[in-house]
């Protein structure tokens, strides 16, 4: 597992690759970042079969182009180098793009693609604890933009309790910020490797003074199929003695048989988050323990999210064709 310290960077465990084609200048002229590329490229680009040039119009221009072929590409891919924080923040929010891509010490990578069943599945567990929360002091977050040292992310999902107190410091928009991390983050993987997933939620979500709690979600594609999903909940007080932080609960299961019916029954897999651990960081309400956080009865202790349910919320995404 790799060394947790206070500068610490996650770094991609993955081949570079090389970019060539040059950008037009993203800086206070954003509205005209389209009409900035010339008619000249995208001629050049219609006679051409070179994927790096078609595949960096989602940088450019926002457009996941079809001869990109982004369904070859191996991911993570590096979209683009020599990228400062602001304007990576300008060009996602100018593009809509949320879930998608990452920021690496100044490098810009695509490690899932916006397809249904990613999207889909984010929402159906989104919605299993929105149901339970009759009272809404779970705040969503969705995938609000994170960043730690020279790292960017957003999860595909994100709770925070209620007013939770601000931070000090090492908030979650940067090392000044004063927002307060969320309590619980959730990351589907549907184009993003299995590998890249967990590393991810290991190593910064679940990084000490980030989320407490993380959901990931592996979507497996077999024969234009999802047929299987692997779901792993960690939780930063479940550690080995020698503090590696180890899955509270992992399962797998397959989706559907040949005549699209579920395979799993009701209550089969579940996951049961404690609710001391998504409102962590709260104010304590006791004298005799002020180190207890303070937790609502409105809410059943665990929160259980039955896949069962998030499959019902997925039926029309299993079969790719």
């Amino acid at each position: 597992m790799m060394a947790l310290k206070d500068d610490f960077k996650y770094k991609p465990s993955y081949t570079i690759k090389s970019l060539s084609l040059k950008e037009t200048s993203f800086d206070n002229e954003t509205l005209r970042i389209s009409t900035e590329i010339s008619s000249d490229v995208t001629i050049q680009l219609s006679k051409s079969n070179d994927l790096t040039k078609f595949r960096e119009l989602w940088w450019i221009q926002g457009n996941i182009h079809p001869k990109a072929h982004w369904e070859e590409a191996s991911l993570p891919y590096l979209l683009k180098s020599n990228v400062d924080w602001k304007k990576y923040t300008e060009r996602t929010d100018f593009f809509n793009v949320h879930g998608s891509w990452e920021w690496i010490d100044g490098s810009v990578y695509v490690y899932e693609l916006p397809l249904g069943p990613h999207e889909t599945c984010s929402r159906a567990i989104d919605r299993e604890i929105y149901l339970k929360d009759p009272e809404r002091i779970l705040v969503s977050l969705g995938s609000t933009r994170t960043r730690a040292g020279s790292m960017g992310k957003e999860a595909d999902g994100s709770f925070i309790p209620k007013r939770k107190s601000n931070v000090n410091s090492n908030g979650r928009e940067g090392p000044y910020s004063h927002k307060p991390w969320p309590n619980l983050a959730i990351e589907v993987a549907f184009s993003e490797t299995e590998e890249h997933l967990l590393n991810v939620v290991k190593n910064y979500w679940l990084y000490p003074g980030r989320a407490h709690d993380a959901i990931a979600v592996k979507l497996v594609q077999f024969d234009k199929i999802i047929s299987i999903i692997k779901v792993w909940h960690f939780c930063t007080d479940n550690r080995t003695p020698m503090r590696e932080l180890v899955p509270v609960t992992e399962f797998e299961f397959r989706t559907i048989d040949d005549n699209d019916q579920i395979l799993i029954e009701p209550q089969q897999y579940m996951i049961n988050i404690k609710i001391e651990c998504l409102f962590h960081g709260m104010p304590s309400t006791s004298q005799t323990s002020p180190s207890t956080s303070q937790t609502p009865s409105s809410i059943t202790n665990p929160l259980t999210i039955d896949f069962y349910d998030v499959l019902l919320s997925m039926e029309e995404e299993f079969r790719l064709s």
